[in-house]
């Protein structure tokens, strides 16, 4: 499936995802010989994700009644998301004072297992809602100038929780593929509309990639080999560049139509960060081509992205 534009079958790629994802939960229960049940119109969600990522830790490890801990709370979740609606984005800050403990637990294991070493700062819910109300506005924009990335950002992405800062390095905006559903953004009151559009549009495009990755690799790097990133300080694997190509990919084509359509207050940044990201692909699209060993998958892919990119401004791809 061609993925490199916004404009596909992103329903159909979720459902696949989402079905896989509760066959093995079906199996582990199986396995577990737990008396539990996943519900027929399930829907995946982040939390579900993370139960099942750390229920297949557990049972790795032979430990059945940690396994069965966490399947259990993916089939009380599964339970109790059959009435929502699936196209709803949850906007909420990451308040220890006001989130499931069970949930925290689990970001802060996921996160923690990460050898990143970046961090993520809790937010309180009375501070947000500047932020908040921004970032509802962002996503209206991207209803009437992107509107394809709004659908599929709807699609994969059931909740952003709004942080704050800690010590060392934490998080300005990320996602985690253990993680499936969620995104975090920094809450800070400097960010524009633009910056909050830029932020969502690539955490989905790592989301919409991290399918992809769930059933096939990409490239066939050494994981350990690392390269120079344009975009970042310290050299990355492979395969955060590719996906680093992708995002860069997804951004500059939802950018472009701002600039090409919006007229107001922003027109401005909306170019300069569309300028910015043109370079960052070209610079990216040089190491990828340079260094990259693809699977079959990842050729199609790189095909795929370089096609979507024909046309647009600053673009190398000819």
């Amino acid at each position: 499936m061609k993925i490199a534009k916004a404009n596909y079958e992103y329903s159909k790629f979720r459902e696949k995802f989402q079905n896989n994802i509760k066959k093995s939960l079906i199996y582990l229960i199986e396995c577990s010989e737990s008396e539990l049940s996943i519900p027929e119109n399930f829907q995946l969600r982040w939390n579900i994700c993370g139960a099942y990522y750390l229920a297949v830790c557990a049972a790795e490890k032979d430990n059945r009644e940690l396994c069965i801990n966490y399947l259990k709370y993916a089939a009380k979740v599964s339970e109790s998301c059959e009435m929502l609606n699936e196209h709803t984005i949850n906007i909420t800050a990451l308040d220890y004072r006001t989130q499931s403990e069970f949930d925290i637990n689990m970001i802060l294991q996921i996160l923690n297992e990460d050898d990143k070493g970046v961090k993520v700062g809790f937010q309180k819910d009375e501070d947000i809602s500047v932020e908040k109300e921004k970032i509802n506005d962002a996503l209206n924009l991207l209803t009437e100038f992107d509107i394809e990335s709004y659908r599929e950002c709807c699609e994969f992405i059931d909740t952003i929780y709004l942080t704050g800062s800690t010590k060392g390095y934490y998080i300005r905006s990320g996602c985690n593929f253990n993680l499936w559903g969620l995104i975090f953004l920094y809450a800070n009151e400097e960010n524009t509309l633009p910056y909050y559009i830029e932020h969502i549009v690539h955490e989905c495009a790592h989301h919409t990639l991290n399918i992809i990755n769930a059933d096939d690799y990409i490239v066939q790097n050494d994981p350990e080999e690392r390269f120079r990133a344009p975009f970042r300080k310290d050299a990355r694997p492979m395969i955060g560049i590719f996906h680093a190509l992708f995002v860069l990919c997804r951004i500059s084509q939802s950018l472009q139509k701002f600039v090409d359509c919006y007229d107001g207050e922003y027109s401005k940044e909306f170019a300069e960060r569309l300028d910015i990201s043109m370079s960052k692909y070209n610079d990216t699209l040089n190491i990828v081509e340079r260094h990259v060993r693809l699977t079959p998958v990842g050729e199609k892919l790189l095909d795929d992205i370089k096609m979507a990119m024909l046309g647009m401004r600053g673009s190398n791809d000819k």
